[in-house]
């Protein structure tokens, strides 16, 4: 027998606006467009995704996608907003593949993370065992793993800034919108110039705050090629790390410096007392006894005045 399934309406409105609510929160335009894998992801299922997506599209909030090219390369496109979906373009398309490269090349950087990490364990565990000649040799393929990450991202700055390019052009066509609606609002409304003008200049400071913030993300470092000197630098790190850990502590040595260190105080502070000189001498206020140290030789007792 097919094996049958059955959907509780409520439930499935539930979790459908809990998908768009976890979209919401990482998106800030109308509209998003995510690859199938991290639509699954988010409703934690195949089949739930699946079901999820029939609903949307059924709302009108939601649309698969899928663009053709090397790969095939699946997404779905949400609304976000409580209208009813935008028609699909060809842009929805170029978005979808790009979206679809960042991911695949943060796997790749990911990959080359774990890489350089077990190269370098093994470089040490070579340095260890004294076989400097293998370690020497994990030390270059550990540049050339360098390397090759800082190649994939370049790559995946160059993408992010593409995506950013075409969420500004969108951003600008609703900020049109918005100031055209703003311009009947203030029509309608009678506000001041000069609540209009501090408004906007609000608004400039806010952008030449963002466009400095670019301009260091932007910053990309250079590449170099691959050089003697570049391998016996990560050499020598190695060496370095390996003779951190070779350090042992010796507490013995630590207890009687401290030991030594505490009978010296005593010393010095059973000197200061033998020098500490009382005198008989009365005090210049009656009940508070003075003591002076002098050059005087002779230990004097100490009197106490009565009130």
């Amino acid at each position: 027998m097919a094996e049958q399934r059955v959907v509780v309406t409520a439930m499935l409105k539930d979790k459908a606006a809990e998908v768009v609510k976890h979209l919401s929160e990482s998106h800030w335009n109308p509209s998003c467009i995510v690859t199938m894998k991290k639509f699954q992801d988010i409703c934690r299922g195949q089949e739930e995704a699946s079901v999820i997506l029939r609903y949307l599209s059924g709302c009108r909030t939601a649309q698969y996608l899928s663009v053709n090219k090397k790969d095939c390369v699946e997404g779905v496109k949400v609304s976000l907003s409580a209208g009813a979906l935008s028609s699909i373009t060809n842009l929805d398309y170029d978005v979808l593949h790009l979206i679809w490269t960042t991911e695949k090349l943060q796997q790749q950087l990911d990959v080359t993370d774990r890489r350089y990490e077990l190269l370098k364990k093994s470089a040490l565990a070579s340095l260890q065992s004294g076989n400097k000649k293998l370690a020497l040799s994990y030390a270059r393929e550990m540049k050339l793993v360098t390397q090759s990450r800082e190649k994939c991202s370049s790559l995946l700055n160059r993408v992010e800034e593409v995506l950013d390019v075409i969420a500004d052009a969108e951003s600008t066509k609703k900020v049109a919108e918005a100031m055209q609606i703003g311009a009947r609002a203030i029509k309608e409304n009678k506000i001041s110039v000069e609540d209009v003008d501090l408004c906007l200049r609000d608004i400039q400071d806010s952008i030449d705050s963002h466009k400095e913030v670019e301009k260091i993300l932007e910053q990309t470092p250079s590449y170099v090629d691959i050089e003697d000197e570049d391998i016996e630098e990560e050499f020598t790190k190695l060496e370095l790390a390996v003779g951190k850990e070779a350090q042992v502590p010796t507490p013995e040595k630590t207890i009687n410096t401290e030991g030594r260190t505490a009978s010296e105080a005593a010393d010095f502070i059973s000197d200061a007392f033998s020098n500490l000189k009382l005198s008989n001498h009365p005090a210049e206020k009656p009940g508070i006894t003075q003591a002076v140290s002098d050059g005087d030789k002779i230990t004097k007792k100490l009197e106490m005045e009565a009130v």
